[in-house]
């Protein structure tokens, strides 16, 4: 993926994970954490991506 459909799926997780916070009541319930978890999990590939772009170098996974 491209960094720019990177930060939409990430735009779109956020809402939905504003959407399970108001409909859970809870920022402990297992949905919210997991969904928070993966958007973290997207930071760091897209963090990662900008890095080795800005170095020139190869991505590792």
């Amino acid at each position: 993926m491209k960094h720019v459909e990177l930060k939409q799926c990430m735009e779109l997780m956020q809402e939905r994970l504003y959407e399970l916070v108001e409909q859970t009541g809870s920022l402990v319930d297992p949905r919210v954490v997991k969904l928070s978890q993966e958007i973290d999990d997207l930071v760091v590939t897209m963090q990662r991506l900008r890095m080795c772009r800005e170095l020139d170098m190869p991505l590792k996974k």
